[in-house]
């Protein structure tokens, strides 16, 4: 079925215009809200761990195949198919069945009683989150102009960063709320536990963000060059695939070891301040949730600005994403085994902002090399990938670290700093890499789908962009 505006208004080239500003923000805005709530609905659990394994009697590294397994695994199973549904149907439409199913597996997560109960329900908020990311970054690409991409990125990928300071910050209130006044009683519901009702209470709002999408207009798909353009069938998607494996690749693997090291730090934070520190559990959300939105204001609208004012190609914003990367290195290896709290959170903010740059400028570097025939589908590609190597392994890792090899109480702290540290030595080395292969990429027209014979029929990626090697 068609999804496009009908008649879409045409500068005088003939190309399809852009939509006006106001429009355009408006449409990043209501993306940016609900990209802030999934990220609530994702993270709320790494401030309930403790109140959890207490009440289900389960272990650090059964709390992190829930923070990370359950969720990743059915988010990136059911990102490709969603990603080709994406680019052939109403892209505001998808996102509101997928923020109503998300925000009702997120109070499902409230009911249960059972750790196998808690485990389905987070599969069933991967599935309805896989919606939103593939069809914010084809949206967005289609309603700025290059120059303007980064910034328009970099608001969208804010909305992760306070979600997930939001998340402790409310998980840290509900919590507050019940250790003065014991178990909830909520209407209908009855009497639950503490963390049940903060999957109850911010689980519920979601279906409001839903009702936004129901009204917003869906803008044209258009070409790099501002031409209208159709969907293309998946064996032009292979064939792209085939021809541009290195930077692709370079790509999602890069991003996919920055979210390894973040969802090891970050899924284990608040334990990280309570068991090493001995904040209460409240505190501990607020410190975290704090660091968090602040960090990430900086590193996604900072690293958004700096791509724009360099020009705004794909290996700038690659490059930007690399030495963003160093002071991850840093943070990363040090910030979990400081004396205290205080410089704990400082070299936390170091890291997390690296950790949230190339959330702005790695996908508007893959927004731009991506033909819009086939830019959702490489999207849900990407975040497979990404999601895949941080989601599912790193959370799971730094607990299967902390539990094999430093089973004390505050062990959990040089897991955390192994595995950060080490995940962004790996990113910086592929995004160096990968900023190479992209230096001779210009945006004059759609990359062609046939595989590259030689450097001569690769004039939009640079003669080392032919080669199908792994990075």
């Amino acid at each position: 079925m068609s999804t496009e505006i009908e008649n879409p208004q045409k500068n005088n080239s003939g190309n399809l215009s852009y939509p006006k500003p106001l429009i355009a923000w408006f449409t990043v805005a209501a993306l940016f809200v609900a990209y802030i709530f999934s990220f609530i609905d994702r993270m709320i659990i790494g401030l309930l761990v403790e109140p959890m394994k207490a009440d289900l009697q389960i272990s650090d590294t059964e709390i992190s195949l829930l923070q990370g397994m359950a969720f990743a695994v059915f988010y990136t199973i059911a990102g490709i198919p969603i990603g080709r549904l994406i680019d052939r149907s109403s892209r505001v439409k998808i996102i509101s069945i997928g923020i109503s199913l998300w925000s009702l597996m997120t109070m499902v997560c409230g009911f249960a009683s059972h750790y196998w109960q808690l485990f389905l329900a987070r599969m069933g908020v991967g599935v309805g989150e896989a919606t939103l990311s593939p069809a914010a970054y084809s949206i967005i690409t289609d309603s700025f102009a290059p120059n303007r991409l980064g910034l328009a990125m970099g608001v969208y990928g804010l909305g992760s960063a306070i979600g997930a300071g939001l998340a402790f910050i409310i998980g840290a209130a509900v919590i507050s709320l019940v250790a003065s006044t014991g178990d909830v009683v909520l209407p209908i519901v009855g009497e639950v536990r503490s963390w049940q009702a903060a999957f109850l209470i911010v689980g519920a709002p979601g279906f409001l963000v839903a009702v936004i999408f129901t009204i917003l207009p869906e803008p044209a798909r258009r070409s790099v060059t501002g031409k209208p353009v159709e969907t293309a069938p998946m064996s032009d998607v292979i064939k792209f695939v085939k021809s541009r494996f290195s930077v692709l690749a370079g790509i999602f693997f890069a991003v996919g070891f920055v979210n390894l090291s973040v969802f090891a730090a970050v899924s284990w934070l608040p334990v990280l301040y309570m068991r090493s520190y001995g904040m209460a559990l409240a505190d501990a959300g607020y410190v975290a949730g704090g660091a968090m939105v602040f960090a990430g204001f900086v590193g996604l609208l900072g690293g958004g600005w700096i791509c724009d004012k360099l020009g705004g190609l794909p290996h700038q914003r690659i490059m930007v994403s690399a030495v963003a990367g160093i002071g991850g290195i840093i943070g990363g290896f040090l910030f979990p085994l400081m004396p205290g709290p205080i410089s704990a959170t400082i070299l936390f903010i170091v890291f997390f902002i690296a950790c949230t740059t190339p959330v702005g400028a790695a996908v508007s570097a893959l927004q731009q090399i991506s033909p819009n025939t086939m830019r959702a589908t490489l999207s849900a590609a990407y975040l497979f990938v990404v999601n895949i190597v941080g989601m599912a392994f790193g959370p799971t890792a730094t607990a299967l670290i902390g539990d094999v090899f430093f089973p004390q109480d505050g062990g959990i702290r040089y897991a955390m700093a192994i595995v950060a540290g080490l995940g962004f030595v790996v990113a910086v080395g592929l995004f160096l890499n990968t900023a190479r292969h992209l230096k001779g990429w210009t945006p004059d027209e759609d990359i062609p789908a046939e595989p590259v014979k030689s450097p001569a029929h690769a004039p939009n990626l640079g003669p080392a962009v032919a080669d199908e090697g792994v990075v």
